[in-house]
């Protein structure tokens, strides 16, 4: 395989997502400079000279630190060594407009934990859609096992020949959802890669708002359908 044939995507993490013993840059530098010095540890580590999709892992404790972390990601950019920028649990409608508005390089990607708490994040997915942005869903299977493990779900899991897990992503790919996958179970992973060669062979899982339904209802969360087009 090529470098290109791979889709690298890793994060800059601020101090409080770290364990104190393991912190990819040096702790009592300028936030910049960690930004930067995070970049090149992680370039180190997967072994390239670029990334191709760059996020936030976080927002900041205030603006001003927001922009300078951005702002200096924006700057790998501009340099080569990062192809897209995006941002991670950002959670109110007003906080993702602002970042958006004020970025002069746009995020291309929206990473959130999919969840009740935050109503699936309906106004978020929508504002997403509008101005281009992948959402990209993290808790995707444990914070939502109700809408897939109901018997309506296993019946059409059955049918279509899917694991009820199996089920769920394609309920969300359907409307316009990346859910990202953890697992490092083997047989989930060829489940899951049997699922996206379904996909991508054009095979339309959800044939109509009714089989969409089946587990969207089921979310308990008003409008979770972004899209009725199918």
């Amino acid at each position: 395989m090529k470098r290109e044939d791979i889709w690298i995507q890793t994060k800059f993490s601020g101090l409080d997502a770290h364990d104190p013993n393991d912190v990819p840059y040096d702790a009592n530098a300028q936030l910049e400079i960690r930004v930067l010095q995070s970049l090149e540890k992680s370039l180190e580590n997967l072994q390239t000279d670029y990334i191709d999709s760059w996020i936030m892992h976080g927002q900041e404790k205030n603006w001003d630190d927001h922009w300078k972390v951005w702002r200096t990601m924006e700057s790998a950019v501009d340099t080569g060594k990062v192809h897209q920028l995006g941002i991670s649990n950002f959670y109110r409608l007003e906080d993702v407009h602002w970042a958006y508005e004020h970025a002069r390089i746009k995020p291309k990607v929206l990473q959130n934990r999919f969840y009740a708490d935050s109503g699936h994040d309906v106004g978020i997915r929508a504002f997403c859609k509008e101005h281009d942005i992948e959402y990209q869903s993290f808790w995707t299977l444990s914070a939502n096992r109700d809408a897939y493990s109901h018997e309506d779900a296993l019946a059409l899991a059955s049918e279509w020949g899917l694991t009820p897990e199996g089920l769920f992503y394609a309920f969300c790919m359907a409307i316009g959802i990346s859910p990202m996958d953890g697992t490092t179970s083997e047989v989930h992973m060829k489940e899951d890669i049997v699922l996206m060669n379904r996909i991508r062979r054009g095979e339309k899982l959800f044939a109509n708002i009714h089989d969409l339904a089946v587990i969207g209802d089921a979310l308990g969360t008003p409008e979770w359908n972004v899209d009725d087009e199918l």
